[in-house]
């Protein structure tokens, strides 16, 4: 029998409702978040803080990378593919050198993404108009989703109320 945690549950059905522009604009926010902290922990000499920092902003960046969807995004998902594997160079190397630059340059790279993911998906609704057949399962308690990848949530193209259709 599992432990039945409603905050889990109430935060995993805000996830899964949320439309997918957003969720890239939140999973940037934790990486940026993430890199911030590590930068923090570097000056302060905590090195167990500092690989706790960097290992979220590496597997946040490693779910931005595994949802692009290269057939539909074309140049851009290419682009972005290049891109997210620069930062979590920097950010390894960063980490193993002990150095503060490539921390601040992911930092940029990032509230540059950030601005331009927000500036795309301010006209959008803030919750996802799910078609019936691409909506998921009722919550069950005892379904394991903790391992879940974010990219899991919104791995199906979900229409917008303008009909536009998305995919990442």
């Amino acid at each position: 029998m599992s432990d039945y945690n409603p905050y889990q549950a109430y935060e995993e059905g805000s996830v899964a409702s949320e439309h997918p522009m957003r969720l890239v604009v939140a999973l940037y926010e934790g990486a940026l978040g993430a890199v911030q902290n590590a930068g923090r922990c570097l000056e302060g000499g905590d090195i167990l803080g500092r690989s706790k920092a960097v290992n979220k902003a590496l597997r946040i960046l490693t779910e931005l990378l595994i949802s692009l969807d290269c057939e539909k995004g074309g140049e851009i998902s290419l682009s972005l593919k290049q891109l997210y594997g620069y930062m979590q160079t920097r950010l390894v190397e960063a980490h193993v050198r002990q150095s503060a630059a490539p921390l601040h340059e992911v930092e940029k790279l990032l509230a540059t993404l950030i601005e331009g993911w927000r500036g795309a998906s301010s006209g959008l609704p803030h919750t996802a108009v799910v078609k019936e057949e691409l909506a998921g399962p009722a919550y069950e308690p005892e379904l394991e989703t903790a391992g879940m990848p974010y990219a899991a949530y919104w791995s199906e193209p979900l229409e917008t109320r303008s009909g536009a259709v998305f995919s990442f």
